[in-house]
């Protein structure tokens, strides 16, 4: 009876130490179609934030969108070229902010907003 009852503790020892680890809303309960409670392990998230990076490079892309169609093409790129003149970092810039497919594309929708 003793070996029982320290084999019960260890195994209670063992599934709280357990619980603990996961946390306490490790597992969410559900009711089937059927009644039936099913019991499942919550998804963890995403370590990495992919929304909140996504819609920063959606600003930035907007950003430059807007500048170049407030400034003109021609403006726009002559500023970028005073910058690819400069300091290393500020030809990395130029390069980061130059005009690509999509910048012109959003620059085209906004553009009649400025006119």
């Amino acid at each position: 009876m003793v070996y029982t009852k320290q084999d019960f503790n260890s195994r209670v020892n063992s599934h709280a130490k357990k619980s603990a680890r996961r946390g306490k809303n490790a597992f969410v309960t559900r009711i089937d179609n059927n009644g039936v409670v099913v019991v499942k392990a919550k998804r963890r998230g995403r370590h990495f934030p992919l929304k909140g990076a996504l819609l920063m490079v959606l600003g930035f892309f907007c950003f430059k969108a807007l500048m170049l169609s407030a400034n003109g093409p021609e403006s726009y790129s002559e500023r970028l070229a005073l910058l690819e003149n400069g300091t290393v970092v500020e030809a990395m810039g130029a390069r980061v902010l130059g005009i690509d497919p999509v910048t012109q594309f959003l620059a085209d929708q906004i553009g009649p907003l400025f006119r």
